[in-house]
């Protein structure tokens, strides 16, 4: 049986284990809650990376979307014989090639320049489709303006898709800005124009897609599957 030292040795032990042990516990979960020591390190690591990722992919999504579209309102106008209206269809999507397949992000000027410019275009297409323009008479010109209605219908249900995703950028914009600032700046930027234009960009599209596909059906043009499909996921 141990003696009275030695009892009051492990009593004294004992009380400063007690002592320790709950303030390391507590250290231990405070370092926790800035994701040391734990799992919750890689979580808060791999929230961190997902929300640049996100923004990115808005980007990319948006470009590609409107180069589809750009595309085939460039085959509408030039199927119509509208060779200027064409022509500013394919200059606004070379605005865009330093920015497809990832390769870069597209500045908010360009941004801007881009939806000013798809949005002439689409107002003078409707424009004509409503005046009752000469219709393509060629089998060539309907096929132009046929493959015309399948890019921009492409280009529509992309936009369709894109809707989807705007929302959670908007909502955490902020957080990110912050948290991501020093990271790619451009790619938030963007993210955050795109946020406020595509939607209504998308109904503008939609409208004018919505008279071609009636033009082509009252002329007797090719009516491809994608842009009546694209009318209803845009719905």
């Amino acid at each position: 049986m141990p003696n009275r030292k030695t009892r009051i040795a492990l009593l004294s032990a004992g009380i400063a284990f007690a002592l320790v042990a709950p303030a390391a516990s507590y250290a231990q979960l405070n370092l926790q809650q800035f994701g040391f020591g734990s799992g919750k390190a890689d979580v808060a690591s791999g929230s961190n990376n997902a929300q640049p990722s996100a923004l990115s992919s808005v980007v990319q999504s948006y470009v590609g979307a409107n180069q589809q579209v750009l595309s085939g309102q460039s085959s509408l106008a030039s199927a119509m014989g509208m060779s200027s209206v064409a022509s500013q269809a394919r200059s606004a999507a070379g605005l865009l090639s330093g920015a497809s397949g990832g390769s870069g992000v597209p500045s908010t000027s360009v941004l801007s320049q881009l939806g000013g410019t798809q949005q002439s275009v689409s107002q003078s297409l409707m424009h004509a489709f409503s005046n009752g323009s000469a219709a393509p008479a060629t089998a060539a010109s309907k096929k132009t303006f046929s493959e015309g209605l399948a890019s921009l219908g492409q280009g529509v249900k992309q936009y369709a898709g894109l809707q989807s995703n705007l929302g959670s950028v908007t909502n955490s914009m902020n957080m990110s800005s912050l948290m991501q600032a020093g990271s790619n700046p451009a790619t938030a930027q963007a993210a955050s124009y795109i946020a406020q234009s595509a939607p209504g960009q998308m109904q503008s599209l939609v409208q004018t897609l919505t008279q071609a596909v009636q033009y082509a059906k009252t002329n007797g043009i090719s009516v491809p599957s994608i842009a009546a499909a694209a009318l209803g996921s845009a719905q």
